[in-house]
């Protein structure tokens, strides 16, 4: 067991979403993985399905599941990378020499770029840099975070004739022009994420030098290029958490890596007293929510913010990886999340439920939230927390 690591939120257009734990994050501990989902922000969280994915690679290699928030959703891969390491050479849209900035994991991220007067927009800004070998299947690794624009932001960027472009990749030809590539790259959503891209097939014989550029508030911190192992084929081993338990825990102090970096939190140290605002409904009463998460059904763990769901799965199916083989662990996630923005979808209160076959949220009268008698049944049974005072709360905070 090493760091807690947090899914964040469950609210992109795909409710499935993938957390790589790096290698030595975490550990079995009595035969036990045990990890901790933490609410930490002014949303609601409706958790679905948890399971953990225990994937062996070659050594030598590193795997990254799809990240990069797209609409619509990429569909799941996993991708193998060999021999990942920084460009020679980046420079950002003034010119500048950035390399050290995307050398390494530090959260001094590329940022010498125009804030616009709206949060998450900003001028156009762009990272050039080279690949030293475009044969074999090249590949580049993006880790960066958004600070992205919340629904009123966006509605005042639509009143003042402002669109955001997600980041584009474009690649320059032997001839000295820049045409684009056609891979969707995507945002990297609230955690720091590391969004893999394999360009085999989308290079030309000549073309190495790479440009990506957007005019969101997207901060790059690491930049990778390797190769693509697409011969190497992961060995995946499932697990289902054989205890999950819902329960107040309070909040996680804020905490900031760095000047300017992505807000990330300590779990170690813990406030009972809410920052934020709650949405009225029902909740997921305390206690044993196991049920709940071994199946994507709509029947989900809805969780308040100060809410924390520990899971712990048995490890004693595991055996070590293979000789020459190393293992990385993905959480596997499905549910859903919705904040609190005036602007967003009914931002006031928990219901309507959502469900994976709405066509959209808040859903027409057309739809509806399932009404078989085993959803009445689940409504009924786990969801008599009730909250009525929705301003900020002390929460009763429980032992880890």
């Amino acid at each position: 067991m090493g760091d807690w690591v947090s899914p964040g939120s469950f609210n992109r257009p795909d409710p499935v979403e993938y957390v790589r734990i790096r290698d030595g994050q975490l550990r079995p501990r009595d035969d036990r993985l045990d990890i901790r989902v933490t609410n930490e922000l002014e949303e609601v969280l409706y958790l679905d399905r948890v399971e953990l994915l225990a994937v062996d690679h070659p050594s030598g290699t590193d795997v990254f599941p799809t990240e990069g928030m797209t609409d619509p959703p990429k569909a799941f891969r996993l991708q193998v990378i060999r021999g990942a390491h920084p460009p020679r050479v980046v420079v950002d849209e003034h010119g500048h020499d950035v390399t050290d900035r995307v050398e390494r994991l530090d959260w001094k991220a590329v940022d010498d770029f125009t804030l616009g007067s709206i949060r998450g927009y900003a001028g156009t800004h762009s990272v050039t840099f080279g690949l030293e070998d475009a044969s074999g299947g090249p590949a580049v690794l993006l880790t960066g975070w958004t600070d992205y624009a919340f629904s009123s932001d966006n509605v005042a960027a639509s009143q003042a004739g402002l669109t955001s472009s997600p980041p584009r990749l474009e690649v320059k030809s032997t001839s000295g022009a820049w045409r684009p590539v056609d891979i969707d790259v995507g945002i990297p959503v609230g955690r720091p994420q590391t969004i893999a891209l394999d360009l085999s097939g989308h290079l030309r014989p000549g073309e190495r030098e790479l440009r990506l550029t957007t005019n969101m508030r997207v901060y790059w911190d690491q930049i990778l290029v390797g190769t693509a192992a697409t011969e190497s084929r992961p060995r995946t081993i499932a697990l289902d958490p054989d205890i999950a338990t819902l329960r107040q825990r309070g909040f996680s102090a804020e905490v900031r890596a760095a000047a300017g970096g992505p807000t990330v939190y300590d779990y170690g140290k813990v406030s009972s007293l809410s920052p934020w605002k709650s949405f009225a409904g029902r909740y997921t009463r305390s206690g044993d929510v196991r049920a709940l998460v071994v199946s994507s059904d709509d029947q989900f763990v809805i969780a308040r913010s100060g809410d924390e769901i520990a899971l712990s799965f048995d490890a004693r199916g595991l055996t070590p990886p293979a000789e020459g083989w190393a293992r990385t662990y993905l959480l596997r996630a499905d549910g859903f999340s919705k904040e609190m923005d005036i602007n967003s979808a009914r931002p006031h209160g928990v219901e309507p439920l959502p469900f994976h076959a709405m066509s959209r949220y808040p859903y027409p009268p057309s739809e509806h939230y399932p009404r078989t008698d085993a959803h009445r049944e689940y409504l009924e049974r786990y969801n008599t927390r009730i909250v009525t005072r929705t301003l900020p709360f002390f929460a009763s905070p429980a032992r880890p």
